[in-house]
């Protein structure tokens, strides 16, 4: 065993010693019970050092860990697991203690998440050193009745009908992807050059990074009467800078030569997804090389290192884009609306461009006055208030006053305007007298 080993095993049995710890240091005895705040599997705490293997049934998916040189791999595929997962894992069932029994007739095991198969069925979690199985144990639902801080988890121990509700809980990842380590390209949205899909029975689509807006891209050769859907152009990249997968498996034969597949040219490094099998399966392989003018062989070397023993399957909201064609990533061009037929130079309502002069039918030359037409007018109708002048035209002189006409009399008439009117004799208040005609009686 090397030093890695130890290091690893060593911290997954401190961890252990100390969520064991926690969790009997916050336990209740209100209720009597010859096991209550006993560890549920005891040997898992003092044994985890031994550790080689970890399975994980869930229904009909069994997923299997074991021990590989210095790491803990997926046991199908050598592909390398989140260590911090399978720590979290080992840590929180070694922390698992007795709270209360539960039922032990199997026809009820459904009602607690314990049954072997079918609704209701548990996650069996089995722990395995290099002399046999160190624990095994089945988690279901979760109660948060029992007496820890986090809450408890009912909890059976395999080959044993009793089912028990434990203080504590495990937390298992709910799929394979929540097990698996990330890839991750050391790609950046703004450092993609350029994106191809290809080959196979499909069209090809290029998109090229916009030069002004960094992260942004343009799609090229856009059919006739199209134009680019902007958010399924953005996804071809997202393939490259938030690479995921769902599964993995081992590397077979190289994809073939005409196989559909999405390249990329991003900070001084090529990288490529190929199809193989079923394109609708959406497993790819992964190649990387440094770019002919600015590569990078030591960032292609590590993305190589990570993904040449495998084949990944992409997530389902990823899998359609190995199948898209132009179409899929643009959408219909809305037909233009026809100009209205053009007006004579100089027609229209002045500072309102397209806006075709006010007539009115019947009257040749007739318009609204004050709107800028030249010339018009309403016969009898008086002016637009605080219209301003026509642009081009004189204002008409208006026609002198009968006041202008005779000056003494409009003197006369503004010392009448200005004397003060006689005081007003105000009206008696008649409120307090008695109505003469007083208001008839309404019947019920």
């Amino acid at each position: 065993m090397n030093a890695r080993q130890l290091t690893v095993l060593g911290g997954i049995a401190a961890a252990c010693v100390a969520a064991t710890a926690a969790v009997l240091h916050t336990t209740a005895t209100a209720v009597p019970s010859d096991r209550r705040g006993e560890p549920l599997v005891p040997a898992l705490r003092s044994r985890a050092g031994e550790l080689t293997g970890v399975t994980i049934r869930d229904g009909a998916d069994t997923f299997a860990i074991e021990r590989r040189g210095g790491e803990f791999v997926a046991a199908d595929s050598g592909f390398p697991v989140r260590l911090d997962a399978l720590r979290e894992v080992v840590t929180q069932s070694a922390a698992l203690a007795f709270n209360e029994a539960r039922t032990s007739d199997p026809g009820r095991y459904s009602e607690l998440g314990l049954a072997d198969t079918g609704d209701g069925s548990g996650k069996e979690i089995v722990f395995r050193g290099a002399n046999g199985d160190i624990a095994d144990i089945i988690v279901g639902n979760n109660d948060n009745t029992a007496g820890s801080a986090g809450g408890g988890q009912f909890v059976r121990i395999k080959g044993q009908p009793q089912t028990w509700l434990a203080r504590g809980t495990v937390r298992v990842p709910a799929n394979r992807t929540g097990w698996y380590a990330n890839v991750d390209f050391d790609t950046k949205r703004s450092e993609i050059k350029k994106v191809t899909l290809s080959g196979g029975a499909g069209e090809t689509i290029t998109i090229a990074a916009d030069d002004k807006k960094p992260g942004e891209f343009d799609l090229q050769d856009v059919p006739e009467k199209r134009e680019p859907d902007a958010f399924k152009v953005s996804r071809l990249a997202t393939l490259f800078d938030a690479f995921s997968f769902q599964d993995v498996r081992k590397r077979t034969a190289p994809a073939a030569a005409d196989a559909r597949r999405v390249v990329a040219d991003a900070d001084g490094v090529r990288v490529t997804l190929a199809n193989v099998g079923n394109l609708t399966d959406g497993w790819v392989q992964v190649t990387a090389e440094p770019t002919a003018t600015d590569g990078k062989p030591d960032k292609a070397k590590a993305i190589t290192a990570k993904t040449s023993d495998f084949e990944f399957r992409l997530p389902s909201q990823q899998i359609e884009i190995l199948g898209w064609n132009l179409n899929d990533v643009t959408t219909e061009k809305p037909e233009e609306q026809p100009k209205p037929a053009g007006l004579p130079p100089g027609a229209g309502i002045p500072g309102v461009p397209g806006m075709s002069p006010m007539r009115i039918p019947g009257i040749p030359g007739a318009g609204i006055p004050g709107v800028g037409i030249p010339g018009a007018a309403i016969p009898g109708a008086s002016a637009v208030p605080n219209a301003g002048p026509i642009p081009g035209v004189a204002p008409k002189p208006e026609a002198p006053s009968a006041d202008a006409a005779n000056p003494e009399a409009a003197n006369t008439k503004s010392d009448a305007e200005a004397a003060p009117a006689p005081a007003k004799e105000e009206p008696k208040d008649d409120a307090a007298k008695p109505s003469e005609n007083p208001p008839a009686e309404t019947k019920p």
